[in-house]
């Protein structure tokens, strides 16, 4: 009794998973990390990836065309309000193949979400795959709403509501 079915699910099932391993080996290549896990932590330790909002609002002032800041936030939080002349890419959607020449250019982005983490996430990320040229806004979208629009930005130098810094070691040890 021959069961022909059975050879045509055979054949359908070696050539899914022969579809599977080309994937594999052209995605393997395409998001291979470009600098090595040492390199990623100095950096992050010297801390040189940071834009403070007194220099963003420079920028943003002089319309200096070598800046394009980028919001990661959702669009919803990015029509709600965001930095002038800023463009919305979602975090989730950063490494599309859409915003790779963006990434690729020679401006210098500058990317911010709420606060810095999920910026920093995102300038980590992007730098791991190769990109240059990348700031994060120091103290995020927050900081901007709350401080350089109603023009308190040089009134609270450092003071930025960003998650790093919410965590006070002393205020913490004297709650106790």
């Amino acid at each position: 009794m021959k069961r022909p079915y059975l050879k045509l699910l055979g054949l359908i099932i070696v050539l899914m998973l022969a579809g599977l391993v080309f994937t594999s080996l052209k995605t393997r290549n395409k998001y291979r990390f470009k600098k090595p896990a040492e390199e990623l932590h100095s950096e992050l330790i010297k801390s040189n990836h940071f834009l403070s909002p007194q220099k963003a609002l420079e920028i943003i002032n002089q319309k200096d065309g070598k800046y394009l800041f980028i919001d990661i936030r959702n669009p919803r939080e990015y029509d709600n309000f965001h930095v002038e002349g800023a463009i919305n890419i979602p975090l989730p959607q950063i490494l599309d193949d859409q915003y790779a020449s963006l990434f690729k250019n020679d401006k210098i982005k500058v990317l911010y979400s709420n606060e810095s983490i999920k910026a920093d996430e995102a300038w980590l990320l992007l730098t791991q795959y190769g990109y240059e040229n990348l700031l994060v806004l120091q103290g995020g979208a927050n900081y901007w709403k709350n401080n350089v629009i109603s023009k308190n930005v040089f009134d609270r130098k450092g003071d930025y509501d960003d998650e790093k810094l919410k965590f006070d070691i002393s205020k913490i040890k004297s709650a106790r």
